[in-house]
């Protein structure tokens, strides 16, 4: 999520630019990320909403605009950001999630996709992104549905979800209260993300200045 999770930055195409191009954002602080999961007992959701940076990302879109490379896409959550609202909910969390050897949970965005459907217009939509998570060193890639709204100028709304399973990080699921509570290997990932970002500076004029 994060010199993140930059999940987020479609902007040439959203914007109405099919260059490579080079942007900064800022995740805003009403964003949030969230764990959710259930036990035996009753079902828990951990919540982010701090730590989140601005950060730098490289942009390329495709000839016919409907998809999008990233380059240095990334994004990095404090596992310890996360309160699930349980003391004891927290720490055993924390520990199975390899906090302690692995302090955060690792996403870099690869490539996008503009979904077609009756709900696309210039102002929200839905895409079909591929992400790399990293949680206890081990790295897995997935693809996932994501909604956008262009809430004003270059300010978006990224909403999304995904369920993972914690054995295919090698995380063993918490059992709280001395292994009573048993929680389920499946969890879900969700995110709310509000991004502001620059206008695009693309990489011909870049490499102009820079030579200045």
């Amino acid at each position: 999520m994060l010199t993140y999770l930059a999940m987020i930055i479609m902007l040439p195409a959203l914007m109405g630019t099919n260059a490579m191009s080079f942007y900064s954002y800022t995740i805003q602080e009403q964003s949030w990320i969230s764990i959710a999961g259930s036990s035996n007992v009753n079902t828990f959701e951990c919540f982010s909403s701090s730590n989140f940076t601005r950060g730098n990302i490289l942009v390329n879109t495709s000839e016919s605009g409907n998809a999008i490379a990233f380059s240095e896409a990334k994004m990095a959550i404090e596992i310890e950001s996360f309160d699930c609202k349980n003391p004891m909910l927290n720490k055993d969390m924390y520990n199975a999630l390899g906090a302690k050897e692995n302090p955060n949970i690792l996403i870099e965005l690869l490539d996008a996709e503009f979904m077609q459907s009756s709900t696309q217009n210039p102002h929200s939509g839905d895409l079909h992104v591929s992400i790399s998570i990293t949680i206890n060193g081990k790295c897995q890639i997935f693809t996932l549905p994501i909604k956008w709204v262009k809430v004003s100028g270059t300010n978006f709304k990224f909403v999304g979800s995904h369920g993972i399973n914690m054995t295919d990080f090698d995380i063993t699921p918490p059992s709280p209260a001395f292994g009573l509570i048993k929680v389920n290997e499946w969890i879900t990932i969700n995110f709310n993300l509000m991004v502001q970002t620059n206008a695009p500076v693309y990489v011909h004029e870049m490499e102009r200045l820079t030579s200045l």
